[in-house]
């Protein structure tokens, strides 16, 4: 998870990219002064002019710099000026309308697939719509794949299986511990036993014995690249110097070799039962593993810090009679605290929200986005929001909804994520006692997910010395 940049190389191809940087900020400039258009009784959302932004050209380039290094600061400061319904302008690519309350969330997130779509959002992040080989190019395809995906790990979720993973993670965790020394960097021990230990339960034994160790590090480059600066270079000639094309083109040669060597493992057999066409097997593979393996390893390894890094949730944790439980509330409190940045949903036919007496109209065309980071933040819902205060989920029935997402769209495996960081996170917590070693490392809040900015160095050490 950390990010290494091939700098160089990539630096020059984004000059020679952007040499006609100057017409696209003027033609973005010019779009963001026309007023949009909508039906009579209705408004449009409230353009963010905030600061730098309400500044011609200049502030084409002041919005292109907050959504590609501070997405969700940038939201925040626009709900402080707009209230809970604003429009962001991203010139030359779309207008995104953020709907920002608790009932927007629930309606947005609900809306059938073919009304509020995803395959659009897909089609611009590398590996998952323009890099991996599948049999179409469009994007309502890539969405019916995404949506079958998603059915394809439900039924690989049934509470029998997952039943199984407590003992898979005991037998993976405990020869990855063995393996660490009285110092780790847990940047790169903490995701690869999670990897594994996904790899194995949604692909099986035979398939992550011959290639666990060679996709393992192509996952972690790709899920490295989802960033907004990298997926905007990802369409120019760039791409070649980047590695997670690179990545993307090995793992695709990768699974489709896997897929006639080995078609009755777990994970293939699961795919074509689902009625995957030959020529998408490999693109499910990779979706169903790209899935199961990056949010688990992120935001067990953020649990994992929010737990040494806090002294008296690192007692509680080790003290508990229900360690499972209660670190199961700190991944809650952890993904709570650092959701995704925002949910967003391609509208293909207007939208109507109202609000506060007023009925707003959102095109089709418009990216609606939902922002769960404001939220998680509403004190009318957690108390003392900006605490982190793992208690706080025995007192709730469903976390669910501000965690997960919802809808069509909404995540399959928060039962199984929560199982495999609390067991990981028990067994590390009860090997060694865990001391940071240079503090903790910054959050790099991209399009996704957080990640730490350097490796994290930690002693292990005799529980009691």
């Amino acid at each position: 998870m950390n990010n290494r940049h091939n700098r160089g190389p990539l630096r020059r191809a984004a000059l020679a990219a952007g040499a006609g940087a100057g017409l696209l900020m003027w033609r973005g400039w010019r779009a963001h002064c026309r007023p949009p258009q909508v039906p009579h009784g209705f408004r449009a959302a409230p353009l963010v002019r905030i600061g730098a932004d309400a500044i011609p050209v200049l502030g084409v380039v002041s919005r292109l710099h907050n959504v590609v290094t501070r997405p969700v600061e940038m939201v925040h400061d626009a709900a402080r000026v707009h209230g809970s319904v604003f429009t962001l302008r991203v010139p030359t690519r779309f207008d995104l309308t953020y709907l920002t309350d608790r009932a927007a969330y629930d309606q947005v997130l609900a809306l059938p697939a073919e009304h509020a779509m995803m395959g659009p959002v897909f089609g611009n992040v590398p590996t998952v719509g323009f890099w991996f080989p599948r049999r179409h190019s469009d994007h309502d395809s890539l969405q019916d794949l995404a949506l079958t995906g998603k059915r394809i790990m439900a039924g690989l979720l049934a509470p029998h299986r997952v039943a199984d993973l407590p003992p898979l993670t005991e037998t993976v965790i405990t020869a990855h511990i063995a393996g660490w020394g009285q110092t780790v960097d847990l940047a790169e021990a903490f995701p690869r036993a999670i990897y594994e230990i996904s790899g194995r339960y949604f692909a099986g034994d035979e398939f992550w014995d011959s290639y666990g160790a060679r996709i393992t590090p192509l996952l972690r480059a790709i899920a490295d690249g989802i960033e907004v600066p990298r997926a905007t270079l990802a369409v120019t000639p760039a791409r070649w110097f980047m590695r997670e094309y690179r990545a993307t083109k090995r793992l695709a040669a990768i699974l489709q070799e896997a897929a006639e060597v080995m078609p009755a493992c777990l994970l293939f057999q699961s795919i074509r039962a689902a009625g995957v066409a030959a020529e998408d097997v490999a693109w499910m593979a990779m979706y169903v593993l790209w899935n199961a393996v990056t949010y688990p390893g992120s935001y067990g390894l953020w649990t994992l810090l929010d737990v040494v890094s806090r002294p008296q949730v690192y007692r509680t944790a080790m003290s508990s009679d229900d360690p499972v439980t209660y670190l199961s509330w700190c991944l809650w409190e952890t993904i709570r605290l650092n959701p995704v940045s925002s949910l967003v949903r391609a509208l293909s036919k207007p939208f109507t929200y109202e609000k506060d007496g007023v009925a707003y109209h959102l095109p089709a065309g418009t990216i609606v986005g939902v922002a769960p980071s404001l939220l998680n933040q509403d004190p009318d819902v957690w108390k003392h929001p900006g605490h982190y205060r793992p208690e706080r989920f025995a007192e709730l029935n469903n976390p669910r909804r501000a965690l997960f997402g919802s809808g069509p769209f909404g995540c399959v495996a928060g039962e199984f994520s929560r199982l495999l960081v609390a067991e990981v996170c028990v067994r590390i917590l009860r090997s060694a006692e865990i001391r940071l070693l240079d503090g903790l490392p910054n959050r790099q809040c991209r399009v996704h997910l957080a990640y730490p900015d350097r490796p994290i160095p930690v002693a292990r050490m005799p529980i009691g010395a």
